[in-house]
C-alpha cells in the first residue's frame, strides 16, 4: 500500500533531472539491498480507513497547493 510518505518521494523526484534521477535509483537500488525486505504488496480495489485518510491528506494539500496557501 503507497503511503503520503511514497506520493511525496514521487512528487519530489517528477521535479529533477534525468541524471539526477538515475542518481536516486541507484541509491534507492543499494538501500534496497541493503535493508530491504520483501513486502506483499495489497493489490485489492476495497479502500480501507487507511486509504480515506491518505486519500484526504492528499486532496488536502492538493487543495492548499493549487490556492497557494502553505500547510
Amino acid at each position: 500500500m503507497l503511503t503520503t510518505e511514497t506520493y511525496q518521494i514521487v512528487e519530489v523526484l517528477g521535479s529533477l533531472p534525468a541524471d539526477k534521477l538515475e542518481e536516486v535509483r541507484d541509491f534507492a537500488l543499494f538501500l534496497k539491498a541493503r535493508y530491504g525486505t520483501d513486502i506483499q504488496i495489497d493489490e485489492s480495489d476495497e479502500w480501507n480507513d487507511e486509504d480515506m485518510r491518505d486519500l484526504s491528506v492528499a486532496s488536502m494539500n492538493y487543495g492548499y497547493a493549487s490556492l497557494g496557501e502553505d500547510d
